[in-house]
C-alpha cells in the first residue's frame, strides 16, 4: 500500500494499517495532532481507524508564538 505522510509518499507491505500502527512505525510519541485525507481525528481512536491505499496523513507538531 502507498500512502502520503506529511507529503511524503511510504510504501507498506499490509493492506491496511491502523494509525497507531504507523505512528509507532514512524516513531512519532506524543505531542502531535493527525489529520487523515484532511479530517482530524480524535487520538482516542488511533488504534481503530485504519489507513488504506491512497491515504494522506498529515502528523502535526504545536507551534509556539508569540
Amino acid at each position: 500500500m502507498t500512502i502520503s505522510v506529511n507529503g511524503e509518499k511510504k510504501v507498506f507491505e499490509k493492506e491496511q494499517i491502523s494509525v497507531r500502527e504507523l505512528l509507532d512505525t514512524l516513531q512519532y510519541k506524543e505531542g502531535f495532532a493527525v489529520a487523515l485525507n484532511t479530517t482530524f481525528i480524535l487520538n482516542t481512536t488511533y488504534e481503530t481507524t485504519m489507513i488504506k491505499e491512497g491515504d494522506v496523513l498529515d502528523i502535526l507538531a504545536p507551534v509556539q508564538g508569540g
